[in-house]
């Protein structure tokens, strides 16, 4: 039975309940993780799995549940469960489905030849990654992990308003930290390489660039404090645009917890801002042609030359609003009902490459990672202070590396003085799917000794 078939059984099922509306939402996924250490096979981790999730709705009331066992019986039992919590549910107005959709855009996303290779090539990927960051130079001691991951999906959703539709997609990546060792300090750096299919990917740029990262920053320590320019690479870009996407939807405004709140139509950011939420880029990971809900994906632009545009909405929150949802309904698996949240975040990026960016810059601080920032910003004022490793930037290059300092200001000034964007776009995976380049910030402060 296809995971449409799935789907179809479960709405009949959920159906048969007797509720005015209803939802099956099937998945069935396989996945792999490989992890090497020197040049030997230390993790390999293979999984299948499947479910369905049901959400029906009467009256204004919802419930859900969801079910691992495709049995007659299980789904039976989830539909059931689905409606007894619909029973003891509040009414809330703007619950329930989406209108039918429209068209989807057409996507592929899914690489048959990625599941049939054999999975000794995939070791040999991660053999590769590992041995390019060790052979790059003899102060890297030791890689702390080199992975390689993948997976496949295939999922389905239908409903009581004639919605039936699937798709696929698979993903992989490679992971990796190295660690430099030099007169009794360590020091560690990471990279990453995505795709859809091995081809996609580079082993050996990526084990080199996790090196140079690990030994740019040997021998770092504080430096004074100082309030001066400074250069995010694309790392800690996509950072930063993960917590400024996260309060870019409109329940974060609707909670009273975006510091966007009634700046829709207004500046805010510099005029080389441009932000966009797209659902349907072929190189992104959450692309996808429709939503957790059924309505198709589609771009959003947020900020465009620095003025903000719009906001995300599933179908939920854009009823509050008395909007349309723009396509992100998102649900992390069929464990999980529909929720607003980004897709792939993109920065556009300028046509200033990273090493012009440095060149006008005399005293200046070049960060290449953070920590804390989505716990360490004030979601509604937009203030935030996170830790800060990276280098020193003189005369316009990189100068001496430093770690255990503190950058601190506020997002909406912090992008009001974006001076200039870099043309060194990438994927970024982490805390979503980011498009991210490298930027310079007019003037922040930097808290050192």
């Amino acid at each position: 039975m296809s995971v449409l078939d799935t789907a179809r059984k479960a709405l009949g099922v959920a159906a048969a309940t007797g509720v005015e509306q209803s939802e099956a939402f099937a998945q069935l996924g396989r996945s792999l993780r490989v992890k090497v250490y020197r040049q030997e096979v230390e993790e390999l981790v293979s999984s299948t799995g499947s479910g369905v999730g049901i959400r029906v709705f009467s009256g204004g009331s919802v419930g859900y549940a969801y079910t691992s066992d495709l049995s007659d019986q299980s789904l039976k039992a989830a539909a059931q469960a689905a409606a007894d919590a619909m029973s003891v549910t509040a009414p809330d107005e703007f619950a329930g489905l989406p209108e039918p959709a429209g068209e989807f855009s057409p996507l592929e996303l899914y690489s048959p030849e990625l599941a049939a290779l054999p999975v000794a090539d995939k070791i040999a990927f991660a053999m590769r990654v590992e041995k390019a960051a060790l052979g790059s130079d003899s102060r890297i001691s030791q890689v702390e992990s080199a992975t390689y991951s993948e997976g496949d999906s295939h999922i389905a959703l239908a409903n009581s308003l004639g919605f039936e539709h699937q798709f696929s997609e698979t993903s992989c990546y490679s992971f990796l930290q190295a660690i430099a060792e030099q007169d009794g300090q360590m020091q560690t750096g990471i990279s990453f390489t995505t795709g859809r299919n091995l081809e996609q990917m580079d082993a050996e740029a990526t084990g080199r660039e996790a090196a140079w990262r690990a030994l740019s920053l040997l021998g770092a320590g504080q430096c004074a404090s100082m309030s001066c320019p400074v250069v995010m690479d694309p790392f800690v870009t996509a950072s930063v645009i993960g917590a400024i996407g996260s309060v870019l939807t409109g329940e974060a405004v609707q909670k009273k917890r975006s510091m966007f709140a009634g700046r829709e139509g207004q500046r805010v950011a510099g005029a080389l801002v441009n932000l966009l939420d797209d659902g349907i880029h072929p190189d992104g990971l959450a692309t996808a042609p429709f939503d957790g809900e059924g309505v198709p994906t589609r771009q959003t632009g947020l900020i465009k030359n620095g003025e903000l545009q719009a906001f995300l909405y599933d179908t939920y929150s854009g009823r509050k609003d008395g909007r349309t949802s723009t396509g992100n309904g998102a649900r992390g698996s069929y464990r999980s009902q529909p929720r607003v949240s980004p897709t792939n975040l993109r920065l556009l990026g300028g046509s200033v490459s990273p090493e012009q960016m440095l060149a006008g810059v005399d005293l200046g601080f070049y960060v290449m990672d953070v920590t804390g920032m989505h716990s360490g910003v004030n979601p509604v004022s937009g203030d935030f202070s996170v830790g800060a490793t990276g280098r020193l930037i003189r005369s316009g290059s990189l100068a001496e590396p430093v770690r255990e300092v503190t950058i601190a200001g506020n997002l909406l000034d912090m992008l009001d003085t974006i001076k200039k964007i870099g043309n060194d776009n990438r994927w970024v995976p982490f805390g979503g799917s980011i498009h991210a380049p490298s930027i310079m910030i007019g003037q922040m402060t930097v808290s050192g000794k």
